[in-house]
């Protein structure tokens, strides 16, 4: 099988999308049966006339505008693909990423979208409070209708955006499957060795961590209060917040480090290692699609604490890999199961093996990619 993968940036790039498109795309290159061509490094000369209009009405209007979703500069990324397609002959798939770049795509070649939420559905859960363009509305209206018409299937990683898309285009619905994403990480840690990674976590010093580059929409100032609460309780508490950049706090037991490239070989590495010495990761998200670094978290073996918001849901499981609670909860509850869990270590270490198991059982990549190439074949 023939897939051509679409992507408007380098598809090596490990810090793009978060590193999920790397990710499938390495995952599917690697499979014997596939043959895999690579579309990408598209042209942003025509983009970034529009991102300059962007720009002048954020700062003039406090207006928000879309560069990336206006018809024009989609129709102009449909065009560089096609020529880049004409290269290649009897591909039996195109994979995508985002509907702007096959919207108005011309090909006799099935279209596969996958992504977390349709865009008409990201700015509803985004974007609430601003003010947008009514010309980027229309576009994204007129963009997203022309997408899912051409596409063969789309594919989302979360119920809660799945059925979001199928209620918008239910006459298509058909065409609309559940597909998680994995971990961005090239490695992974074995069965046999989850156990003695768990053991050698403190049972004295509690370790919380959070992968976070964007401060208010991660919650951080909450994780924060989280871990002051939990030291004022009496338990000796430590956080680790990794991805923020030119953010300092003045507490001895908060430790920043400035966002990873994990394009940088020991990138992953360091994130990896954070993770497997810490006991919970931490997700205040106000608002989040899926939660790639939830799925991360339980890669290592790590519960997640987190807020029921948008498609987190779909990872985090009561009492199987985290714990979920309301995002107006008083934080007292929160600290209050983190120090019951914690000071029962054999329910803790229960815990930790859960999340582990879930993570291998549907969020693993040696698992998602089969079930890829199935939706494919039928």
């Amino acid at each position: 099988m023939k897939i051509a993968i679409i992507s408007r940036s380098n598809l090596n790039d490990r810090v793009y999308w978060s590193g999920a498109i790397q990710t499938i795309y390495s995952k599917l290159n690697s499979n014997k049966n596939l043959q895999i061509i690579k579309i990408d490094k598209l042209n942003n000369s025509f983009r970034k006339l529009f991102a300059l209009k962007r720009e002048y009405l954020k700062y003039t209007k406090k207006v928000k505008f879309d560069d990336a979703y206006n018809e024009f500069v989609s129709k102009n990324f449909a065009e560089q693909i096609e020529k880049k397609l004409n290269k290649f002959n009897n591909i039996d798939f195109l994979l995508c990423f985002d509907s702007s770049l096959v919207a108005y795509l011309k090909v006799n070649i099935p279209i596969i979208l996958w992504t977390d939420l349709l865009y008409s559905d990201y700015y509803d859960h985004y974007f609430k409070s601003y003010e947008i363009s009514k010309e980027t509305k229309n576009a994204i209206k007129n963009i997203e209708k022309k997408a899912i018409n051409n596409c063969h299937r789309i594919l989302l990683s979360s119920k809660w955006a799945l059925n979001k898309g199928k209620f918008k285009f239910k006459t298509l619905s058909y065409k609309f499957r559940l597909l998680h994403f994995g971990p961005s990480f090239k490695s992974s840690i074995r069965k046999n060795k989850i156990n003695k990674l768990i053991s050698r976590r403190s049972k004295k010093k509690l370790s919380l961590i959070t992968l976070s580059v964007n401060w208010e929409r991660k919650g951080l100032d909450k994780v924060i209060s989280l871990n002051r609460l939990l030291n004022n309780k009496g338990l000796d508490s430590h956080l680790t917040i990794i991805g923020v950049k030119n953010k300092k706090v003045r507490d001895k037991k908060i430790k920043i480090i400035n966002f990873v490239n994990k394009n940088n070989i020991f990138g992953e590495k360091k994130i990896s290692n954070n993770l497997i010495k810490s006991h919970f990761h931490i997700l205040f998200s106000n608002s989040e699609a899926y939660g790639v670094s939830l799925v991360e978290a339980n890669s290592r073996a790590l519960p997640n604490i987190s807020f029921k918001v948008g498609g987190i849901s779909q990872i985090v499981k009561k009492g199987i890999s985290g714990m979920l609670f309301e995002k107006n909860v008083d934080l007292k509850f929160v600290a209050n199961y983190i120090i019951k869990t914690f000071k029962n270590y054999k329910k803790y270490e229960k815990l930790s093996k859960s999340s582990y198991y879930e993570y291998n059982k549907k969020f693993s990549y040696d698992k998602i990619i089969p079930k890829f190439i199935k939706i494919l074949k039928k």
